[in-house]
């Protein structure tokens, strides 16, 4: 049986309703500008932006480690 696919934490912010493909795209542009200086993580850019609440940030990364595992979130 094949590994189910590592989803990436936009897709499971996305799919999940959390945050649109817009808020997405603009927080990626932002971690794109910043490429040179510490890495951003985009969770991190989306809370700081205002576009998503620390706690469902939690809560996707804990379904994407979920995930990695093959475990159910």
């Amino acid at each position: 049986m094949d590994p189910v696919p590592h989803r990436l934490l936009g897709q499971i912010l996305t799919d999940g309703g959390y945050v649109t493909l817009a808020q997405l795209g603009e927080a990626r542009r932002r971690q794109m500008r910043g490429r040179g200086e510490t890495e951003r993580r985009i969770g991190e850019i989306l809370v700081e932006m205002g576009h998503l609440a620390p706690e469902a940030l939690a809560r996707a990364l804990t379904i994407q480690e979920a995930e990695g595992r093959g475990a159910p979130a």
